[in-house]
């Protein structure tokens, strides 16, 4: 073998990484996807301002979604990995986040005197939820990449 061969044989190597942690990133971000956890979110955090009866249907009805979703989402991967300690970590702190979104947007309405308080801070979570999903991108290529999974 040729310092040559070695060398293509390594940008080869090189070349099918990137390539993966492409295809494992477009996704882990796709639209449907994320709509539909937003749906279920919201759904869930909505279902506060509903009576009794309604108020475990909608619960309910967003889990599923937001479940189904995530079921079907990691059934149809092209590409499989483990998440590592630090990227869990990072995925729960950021679960931690958007509770206090929540909670926040919804005590925010309350003091304010707004109908449907838990409804508009569904709404704001969501929101922020999707916003974070695009602007913490990068941040989580770069788990991917530094896990060495991708």
């Amino acid at each position: 073998m040729t310092a040559y061969d070695a060398q293509s044989a390594l940008d080869a190597i090189h070349h099918r990484r990137e390539q993966t942690l492409h295809a494992y990133m477009s996704h882990a971000n796709s639209r449907p996807y994320l709509i539909a956890s937003a749906l279920g979110l919201f759904a869930v955090c909505s279902a506060f301002d509903l009576p009794n009866p309604w108020n475990t249907a909608a619960v309910l009805a967003g889990n599923a979604l937001a479940l189904g979703g995530l079921f079907v989402h990691q059934r149809k991967a092209p590409v499989r990995r483990k998440t590592a300690g630090p990227e869990t970590l990072f995925h729960a702190a950021l679960g931690v986040l958007l509770l206090v979104v929540f909670w926040t947007a919804a005590i925010g309405a309350h003091f304010l005197g707004l109908p449907a308080r838990h409804t508009l801070a569904a709404a704001v979570t969501a929101l922020t939820a999707v916003a974070a999903s695009y602007a913490l991108r990068p941040v989580v290529k770069e788990f991917v990449r530094s896990n060495g999974h991708a």
